[in-house]
């Protein structure tokens, strides 16, 4: 992906029904990318969602 929201190079959006990882298109290479997605399906059976209000706090102390 290119053209980025506030010219940041990884974008990642936390939906409710999906994680998506945006990487512009400069920073990788098609043969990264499949190693990523690999990666990240591997270990996306330990994953779980954090909902507590200190994450979103800090979230906004980190993005503004």
């Amino acid at each position: 992906m290119s053209g980025m929201p506030c010219n940041v190079t990884v974008w990642v959006d936390d939906g409710p029904a999906c994680f998506t990882v945006y990487i512009d298109s400069t920073l990788i290479t098609e043969q990264g990318a499949t190693s990523l997605q690999a990666i990240l399906r591997r270990h996306v059976i330990g994953w779980r969602r954090l909902d507590e209000s200190f994450v979103h706090r800090t979230l906004r102390a980190i993005t503004g």
